[in-house]
């Protein structure tokens, strides 16, 4: 294992080596057993989860997401690609799912591919970043040919969503802003959240 991840587990997840030897030697295998690099730092959040969630815990999310409808496939995969969103509460879990499947309309294993969204404030960068795609949607400004991915909305940096998503319209709807840094509702511009204006088959 590389230093830097001794470094972080130090810093950042302590509870990884404060745990009993024999829990940390079954977790180490685990871990490793389910594909991960001690060499990357996905290794040790996803350390990091099984040390700080019990198991009785870990079974009522996993019972969250397949009532969602996700495959042990879907959470494998999500796990593999962001092992900290299992991190996230069950509340915050249903509140991410309610939102991106029957506000916007992905299916739920799209969002496997895209589980960081999870870790990310629903308030305070999902839900403006959707509706400015929503705004853009009921303009005409974008439509299904635009390809909009899931990680695109979520993932990318506010630098990369502004330039992508909000400049380059801001003549046509000057409120764009404003809705971006939740300082409006798309509410106010007589417009609601509705399934059939996202590309479904957009997941990556």
């Amino acid at each position: 294992m590389p230093e830097a991840n001794f470094a972080l587990i130090l810093s950042c997840y302590p509870p990884i080596v404060l745990q009993r030897q024999d829990k940390f030697d079954g977790n180490v295998k685990k871990v490793i057993k389910m594909g991960f690099n001690p060499q990357k730092c996905e290794f040790v959040h996803a350390m990091q989860v099984f040390s700080s969630i019990g198991q009785s815990t870990l079974e009522c999310k996993l019972d969250v997401l397949r009532r969602w409808g996700w495959s042990d496939e879907d959470v494998r995969l999500a796990f593999r690609k962001c092992p900290i969103y299992m991190s996230a509460s069950k509340t915050k879990l249903v509140s991410v799912f309610n939102f991106l499947v029957n506000k916007m309309g992905w299916h739920p294993s799209a969002i496997a591919h895209v589980p960081s969204a999870f870790t990310y404030s629903l308030e305070r960068r999902i839900i403006p970043r959707c509706s400015v795609i929503r705004v853009l949607l009921s303009k005409g400004l974008i439509n299904e040919e635009n390809k909009i991915y899931l990680s695109s909305l979520v993932v990318n940096s506010n630098k990369r969503f502004l330039d992508t998503f909000v400049t380059k319209y801001q003549d046509h709807v000057p409120q764009l802003l404003n809705i971006f840094h939740g300082k409006m509702t798309i509410g106010e511009l007589g417009l609601e959240f509705e399934p059939k204006f996202v590309m479904k088959n957009c997941s990556a």
